[in-house]
């Protein structure tokens, strides 16, 4: 390839110039069209006739991995249908690390092992289907505040002039905000991408140790960096610090301009000696590289294109149609992407994901034999939304939650109501149904529930992306109530109704202290935000049709401050530094740690069967070590491509052959920006910067996701469960691990697996764990290695990270 072929690959083509939200340039000469990048983690973004699919929070509460994988695969689909190349998906940053985070709702929850058993899953089912997963956000990125210099200019915060920095140390780097990333990159993921926000002091996308060191070299990734929208702040040092794609081109807040930091510039540092050859090589090797690693994956060629636009649902607009340029072309082709598998796997993912906290007296499941006759069903989220089901981005919050807003938000093509489904369902049993949608009037809610043999209350909290406010929530919630004065309903509803059912529909943990010991509220329900399928997986829920099987995927505290705060005012700094003190204690790890009772625990909900888990045997599969291997050297660097820097005329504008369409980045210089390689300025590279390439990894690295022995299982751990019940159900078997303290303090129970098994009334089976060498390492930052501590390391097979059914003991030895 040429110089300005190779850079048309890094470098977006603009906001708005192309179908997709993200479109790099194309290479005409070998066929090779303009790759389109499109949202996202819970279905394809900004089109029609596609699915809606349970949020990964609601895939994390499944804990069920080949379900996760089935919702890749369909995800994947979907994007392939569409014509898309690389899904940007799936979300393992935020870890979740605050329980207020705006887009904790696009990851599987707060713990980096089920983070990335599920992050694994779902790249490995989106790149079956032939599309490129992305897997972001790398890394820090647990608050949406102060994400970025200029997004907002209130509340005193025009005064940023950094963005936020998120202080990690180095054993949480490891063992925490890294861990999900590695077992996305074990399973093949052809992209990574960085985050907003600044990593101890430099920002994510221009980060050589994060980039270059922390995930080329001791992760192994082979595949490209590409930058949040907007997220890249330099031009020559973001590439010698390891991005290899910048999206969507431009400079961030300078839309439709033009100006970029790559592009022309990026083909001017080549030819001027300041960027080596061998790094543009390097970037444009890293983005076609899973094209042909991946076997299920081929380079698109020219009739591989999107049938969509990402700015119109009209069959026809102009071509630019932000720029207001070119002629009137076909802009959708509305092709469907939807299938029966689709439909059944998002339906499957909503049901596993509700979560049953509270049964008092088994008044769930909802039956007309157990004297219900008249049902109040109440709370605007059992409804329609006043402005529908697709405002923009999702940012509706008067209705049925879908998902969070922004950017992970999908159109819904249709949503099945928590109303309709349950009022189907009521009718059907011959029962009368009352609903009432104000949540701020409330006499007539009390006069309604007064009567009511059973009330249904659907209440909850939403949250998204920084750029969109709501309610003067910036992304980030503001607090952990509820919304739409969900206390006060539940309060008032509980007082006249003896049976009341409270349904929690939310992106996230929320204050239930005001009503959750209320004797008259028997049972509660939560879900994460379930897609389109919302009403008939809660409905299929209340009344018996499916047995509730989610598990929480994160910790529900009693007081707000056990929970790490939201940083939300700059005070007397202008880059403000968040440090993250609780370093490898996350979620439950910090109650175990400090013997705090949470109201739910992370891995907690009920069944309205019960299970019996007994004979506990653990199998050495492979002795440990404490040290892992050396890894080999990596193979001489052959290069294929030679050193094609010549006259700087050859990337020269074609303004001969094409009028340049507004605010498009292209890859060619200007006459004016034609200089010698001799006439170059002097560039001052980092400090130790060095051009060679290592030709050793360093000891935690040498394979895809680190070592190869730390993928290599030890000990096999197995149990037998037994559904002891009534009913079918699902039991999620947890295993969990103490390890010792001989050289390092460690939490005193991390999840190390977790199996999902369903069982019919009588029935039992075995489930069985692999403990990995990793699953028992710790990292040792004074070394800088993983190593497995001598000791007794005690194995603890649960129901939740609170209730352990089966203990037992591995003892390593010097």
């Amino acid at each position: 390839m040429s110089i300005p072929e190779k850079v048309n690959l890094t470098t977006g083509t603009g906001w708005g110039s192309g179908p997709c939200v993200g479109n790099t340039g194309s290479v005409p000469r070998l066929g090779i069209p303009n790759l389109c990048l499109q949202h996202g983690p819970n279905g394809v973004r900004f089109t029609d006739f596609v699915t809606h699919f349970p949020s990964a929070l609601a895939a994390g509460a499944t804990f069920n991995k080949g379900l996760t994988y089935l919702r890749g695969k369909a995800i994947g689909r979907e994007h392939k249908k569409k014509g898309v190349h690389v899904a940007l998906g799936p979300v393992v940053g935020p870890i979740g690390l605050k329980a207020a985070g705006g887009r904790n709702w696009e990851s599987f929850g707060a713990d980096p092992y089920l983070q990335g058993v599920c992050g694994a899953a779902t790249v490995e089912g989106i790149q079956d289907e032939g599309v490129v997963a992305t897997v972001r956000h790398l890394v820090g990125n647990e608050q949406e505040h102060f994400r970025q210099v200029g997004e907002w200019d209130e509340n005193g915060w025009e005064f940023l002039e950094n963005s936020i920095s998120s202080n990690i140390g180095d054993r949480a780097m490891h063992e925490i905000y890294l861990w999900p990333f590695a077992n996305a990159i074990r399973a093949g993921a052809g992209s990574v991408m960085c985050s907003y926000n600044q990593v101890n002091g430099t920002y994510a996308c221009e980060n050589s140790y994060l980039l270059n060191f922390l995930l080329k070299e001791e992760l192994g990734f082979q595949g490209f960096v590409v930058s949040d929208w907007g997220a890249q702040h330099s031009g020559v040092y973001s590439s010698l610090a390891g991005l290899d794609m910048t999206m969507p081109g431009e400079v961030f807040d300078d839309w439709l301009t033009g100006k970029s930091y790559w592009g022309p510039l990026l083909t001017k540092a080549v030819y001027n000696g300041t960027l080596s050859q061998d790094r543009l090589n390097d970037m444009a090797t890293r983005i076609l590289a899973p094209f042909f690693a991946v076997d299920t994956i081929s380079l698109p060629t020219e009739d591989d294109v999107p049938n969509f636009s990402s700015w119109t649902f009209h069959s026809y607009g102009q071509e630019f149609m932000y720029q207001h340029y070119g002629p009137i072309v076909q802009q959708n082709w509305h092709q469907e992407a939807r299938s029966n598998f689709s439909d059944k796997t998002a339906l499957s993912v909503a049901r596993e994901a509700v979560v049953l906290l509270k049964n008092n007296g088994h008044n769930l499941p909802i039956a007309k034999s157990d004297g219900v006759r008249r049902v109040l069903l109440a709370g605007i989220g059992a409804g329609a939304d006043p402005k529908g089901f697709n405002c923009k981005d999702q940012r509706c919050v008067e209705g049925v939650l879908t998902s969070g807003w922004g950017s992970s938000a999908v159109n819904n093509p249709f949503v099945i109501t928590p109303y309709e489904a349950i009022a189907k369902r009521a009718r059907e049993e011959g029962m009368a149904i009352n609903f009432s949608s104000d949540v701020w009037e409330l006499d007539h809610v009390e006069e309604l529930a007064d009567y009511a043999d059973l009330a249904l209350v659907i209440v909850g909290a939403s949250s998204g992306e920084g750029y969109i406010e709501v309610d003067n929530n910036f992304g980030d919630r503001s607090n952990l109530s509820l919304w739409n004065n969900g206390d006060e309903l539940i309060e008032a509803v509980a007082e006249k109704c003896h049976k009341t059912v409270v349904i929690v529909n939310s992106v996230g943990p929320v204050n239930m202290e005001k009503w959750i010991e209320n004797e008259n509220v028997v049972a509660v329900l939560f879900s994460p935000p379930l897609g389109q399928f919302v009403g008939e997986a809660i409905a299929e829920i209340l009344f018996g049709e499916v047995n509730p099987s989610g598990k929480l995927p994160f910790t529900i505290a009693r007081k707000k401050q056990h929970y790490v705060p939201i940083i939300d005012e700059l005070g007397d700094t202008r880059s403000p530094q968040d440090n993250f003190d609780r370093d490898i204690y996350l979620d439950y790890r910090f109650f175990d740690k400090h013997n705090i009772k949470p109201r739910f625990e992370f891995g907690f909900g009920l069944s309205y069967t019960s299970f019996k888990v007994c004979d506990l045997k653990i199998n050495e599969i492979s002795p440990p070590s404490e040290y892992l291997p050396y890894p080999e050297e990596y193979l001489p660097l052959y290069r294929t491509c030679q050193d094609d820097v010549c006259d700087p005329e050859d990337a020269l504008f074609p303004h001969d052959e094409f009028d340049p369409v507004p605010g498009y980045i292209y890859p060619y210089l200007y006459n004016e920006n034609v200089r010698s390689i001799d006439d170059s300025d002097t560039f001052n590279y980092p400090v130790d910067y060095r051009p060679e390439q290592p030709s050793v990894p360093p000891l935690s690295g040498g394979g895809l996701g680190g070592n190869p022995a730390l993928w290599e299982t030890l000990y096999e751990v197995s149990a037998e469960v037994k559904n002891e019940g009534k009913y079918r159900g699902g039991y999620v078997a947890q295993l969990y691990i103490e390890l010792p303290s001989t050289i390092l303090a460690s939490p005193p129970k991390v999840l190390r697996g977790f199996e999902k098994v369903f069982l019919e009334p009588g029935e039992s089976t075995r489930v069985f764990f692999n403990i990995l060498h990793r699953d028992l390492s710790v990292w040792d930052s004074e070394s800088q290695q993983w190593i497995i501590q001598t000791g007794t390391y005690k194995v603890y097979v649960s129901s939740s990270s609170r209730k352990v059914e089966l203990c037992g003991e591995i003892d390593i030895g010097c």
